[in-house]
């Protein structure tokens, strides 16, 4: 059947029915529908720079679909057509705040709420696009964000990462909301770099113990431009 062109082939035992009047050569279903049918009998959700997709939020389009897992997958990356599938592993402390979102007018998806997607993507930058697409994505938000829900969500998952480049972008964006005084009081004087992508180089803001690696220019000319 997939050699006729009826049936394409997901993985080992998994296949997807092509439709009737689609080309079986070219044909690929919707990145985001096929997630649910690769992790095996893992819990998921859509993450990441795939999560920021999907709340209309990215400026580049991706041939990547990234899951955030709550089993290891092995391999970590398959390739379905020209698309890269990625499996992140999160454990149990980091593993929440997803809900069904729809993708149409038909379809919904497991996938991180905006919240926790800003909270992923701040705890491995290089999996959203660096830094700065992560706060031109938290500004093109910044009326849309349940700041308490942020607060509670960077309690929860617990890194001092997130925790000094969310108080940091936050402050550097000119967004006013009260978490601000209480990520300072969450803080440690252990430093982080701002964006993992770059190298450790770059001035040491004491404030939010960041090595700012990324100057603040760069950030903001990338989407008030």
């Amino acid at each position: 059947m997939t050699k006729r062109g009826l049936l394409m082939r997901l993985k080992n035992g998994v296949y997807y029915i092509i439709p009737y009047e689609q080309n079986a050569e070219t044909f690929m279903p919707d990145w985001h529908l096929i997630a649910e049918h690769l992790v095996n009998d893992a819990r998921h959700y859509i993450g990441y720079y795939s999560a920021l997709q999907i709340h209309n939020l990215i400026t580049q389009p991706s041939l990547k679909e990234q899951i955030v897992v709550s089993k290891q997958i092995r391999p970590s990356e398959i390739k379905i057509k020209e698309v890269l599938f990625q499996f992140i592993y999160h454990n149990d402390k980091h593993f929440f705040g997803s809900k069904k979102i729809w993708i149409d007018s038909f379809h919904k998806v497991l996938c991180s709420d905006l919240e926790k997607t800003f909270i992923d993507c701040l705890f491995k930058p290089d999996y959203a696009g660096g830094i700065v697409e992560v706060a031109r994505a938290i500004y093109a938000s910044k009326d849309k964000i349940k700041y308490d829900t942020l607060l509670e969500y960077a309690k929860k998952f617990d890194s001092q990462a997130v925790i000094k480049r969310l108080g940091f972008l936050l402050e550097i964006l000119d967004i006013n909301t009260p978490i601000i005084k209480e990520l300072q009081q969450m803080k440690t004087t252990s430093y982080v770099v701002l964006d993992t992508e770059l190298p450790k180089t770059g001035k040491r803001i004491s404030r939010w113990s960041i090595q700012q690696n990324l100057e603040t220019e760069t950030i903001k000319s990338a989407f008030y431009t």
